[in-house]
């Protein structure tokens, strides 16, 4: 989030609930019938408000959301089968109190006020105001040129700015705005009426991180999802609540959009505690179900890191600085360093409330974009957005978790060794990234391709012999069977597996073909090393098969893809070839030795 240094009011930094004035915003989760309109939560709740003298919020749209794993096990064990909907209303903490108890409301959540959201990796960047190059050489240093040589910047993705409103070119802005300049490539958003027509309230923040996302992106298209009110700074976590359902809503419709990048979270966690540490709270459960929904979620680390916290932290360094959904373990949690691959001082650190794993990775921050200097760990994740929308455009079955493990498994280190608590995996590396995800694209196929097919049954013909690249890349005549292939290249519950050993009988000598035939009987007293021989040729001439079935393991767990499973029965035939031939060269010697 763009990072601030005027320091709040310390009575703000220590506010409680209890302090809060009188008609504080909260959110109801209220309780309806399946069968029930989605509009039957606001005459309920209604119902509930004129009972105890408050009024529900008509200009906030009701919000469904999943039922938490325990609200599910509670209306398993009561028999009931209930949507839950989220209502908006002003309360006091008297009739808050009063409402819990109303059978119709679940629970009362905090509507969390929330803001836009930059040393100990050393040295760290402490200066935001510094620009260290412009937005194409941070495109340069992660390799994003090399991509748009390939052809691929942006088309045909979407990308969700959730902040405090775009003006987009060809909108007629709202009285009072006049920015720099305005955004293209918007084609829609939320709320519905004036989408793209105001960003004042945040100064302009939503306008930075739309350019942030268009730089790695040039050619995607953005939705303009507005968080904050028009007339104040003023943001809370119930519009957010109705900005995402929108999303999930249009992602239902037509796909899109499939990313979201939020660049905002909390300072203040005394004044909400359920949102800043409850993983059930309403708004952090519709961020779940927008992921599972199949879109890319994104969070801003925040921007109350130890080193040089901005001025509005009242917690800030390891475990006290990353809270909410920005750090819940599903999303992606962007931490910030600068193109010279320094640590940004006051990008928060984990472990974050909902995850100790966090941050997740680091963006590129302190870059001329939309202003002199994009900064904090607001400019930082829609940075990281832009290469997600290159990556979904390089792969389109790409998922959020897909994208997510590249760009873990490729990011450069500059802490310690491995995931650290500061900058996460490291640096994100864009090009390395869609390399490493696009590459997998011929694998895949041939996986989705078998699945498509309902894993064919593959028959090979009695006497066919098929080549397996085993270890010692022996030949395999395979009777009858049913052959699965899972993941390209394993193979799956071979049965009856045959394996002949080398072309019988063995071939010898012609001047000893003939004296011992194979299973003929040695008269008693013959001689010892005929009778020996004689018996080695009969055991080979009855071989079957190379392990017997007694004695095979099983081969329906992919045992025959590990190099442990074929030498004990091919070691056998082996050893009795040699005997084999040991017999009939003494034999040889001893029939032309003098007498």
């Amino acid at each position: 989030m763009k990072k601030q240094t005027n320091p709040a009011p310390k009575e703000n930094q220590s506010a409680t609930a209890a302090d809060a004035p009188t008609g504080q915003s909260y959110l109801l989760e209220i309780k309806v019938p399946q069968a029930e309109p989605l509009l039957g939560a606001t005459v309920r709740a209604s119902t509930v408000a004129s009972v105890q003298g408050f009024t529900i919020d008509p200009t906030f749209s009701p919000v469904p959301v999943k039922p938490s794993n325990t609200q599910r096990m509670a209306m398993l064990a009561a028999s009931e089968d209930n949507q839950h909907v989220i209502v908006r209303a002003t309360l006091t903490d008297e009739q808050r109190e009063t409402a819990k108890a109303n059978p119709d409301v679940i629970e009362i959540w905090t509507d969390a006020v929330i803001e836009p959201i930059a040393c100990p990796i050393p040295p760290c960047d402490c200066s935001p105001n510094t620009p260290r190059g412009t937005i194409n050489d941070v495109a340069n240093y992660l390799g994003v040129n090399q991509i748009w040589s390939a052809g691929k910047r942006g088309e045909g993705i979407v990308v969700g700015v959730v902040d405090g409103g775009i003006t987009a070119t060809g909108r007629s802005l709202a009285p009072g705005e006049a920015p720099t300049r305005t955004i293209n490539n918007v084609i829609g958003g939320w709320p519905v009426a004036n989408w793209g027509t105001r960003g004042a309230s945040w100064g302009h923040h939503g306008n930075m991180c739309a350019t942030d996302v268009l730089g790695m992106a040039p050619n995607c298209r953005i939705y303009d999802l507005r968080i904050a009110d028009a007339s104040s700074t003023t943001g809370v976590i119930s519009n957010a609540l109705q900005a995402f359902q929108w999303a999930i809503d249009q992602h239902r419709t037509n796909g899109t959009p499939h990313i979201l990048t939020n660049s905002w979270g909390i300072f203040n966690t005394a004044s909400a505690p359920d949102y800043a540490s409850n993983p059930n709270h309403p708004f952090t459960r519709k961020v779940v179900e927008a992921i599972d929904e199949g879109i890319i979620v994104l969070f801003a680390a925040g921007n109350c890191g130890d080193t040089c916290p901005d001025g509005r932290c009242a917690t800030s360094g390891p475990g006290q600085s990353i809270w909410g959904a920005n750090g819940h373990p599903r999303v992606m949690t962007v931490g910030a360093v600068n193109k010279d691959e320094q640590f940004v001082g006051y990008s928060s650190q984990g472990p974050a409330s909902l995850d100790p794993h966090k941050p997740d990775f680091c963006g590129i921050t302190h870059f001329t974009g939309y202003f002199n200097s994009d900064s904090g760990t607001s400019a930082a994740t829609p940075i990281v957005a832009g290469l997600c929308a290159l990556m979904k455009q390089g792969k389109p079955s790409a998922t959020h978790n897909s994208i997510k493990d590249a760009l873990i498994a490729t990011a450069k280190n500059i802490g310690p060794s491995g995931w650290d608590q500061h900058s996460g995996a490291g640096i994100v590396q864009g090009k390395r990234a869609y390399d490493r995800l696009t590459k997998l694209l011929i694998k895949e196929a041939k996986i989705e391709k078998v699945e498509k097919s309902e894993i064919k049954e593959i028959k090979i013909e009695k006497n066919e012999k098929l080549e397996i690249k085993e270890p010692k890349r022996e030949k395999i005549e395979i009777k009858e069977q049913k052959l699965e292939i899972l993941e390209g290249k394993r193979l799956k519950d071979l049965r009856d597996v045959t394996k002949r050993v080398p072309e019988l009988p063995i071939p010898i000598p012609e001047p000893i073909r003939n004296p011992i035939q194979p299973g003929q009987t040695v008269e008693p007293g013959g001689n010892d090393l005929e009778s020996r021989l004689a018996q080695l040729e009969s055991y080979i001439q009855a071989l079957d098969t190379f392990i017997s079935t007694d004695m095979r393991p099983d081969l329906s767990q992919g045992a025959l893809a590990n190099e442990g499973d074929l030498p004990t029965g091919q070691g056998t035939a082996d050893q009795l070839t040699k005997e084999a031939n040991d017999a009939m060269m003494n034999k040889m010697n001893y029939d032309n030795s003098p007498r």
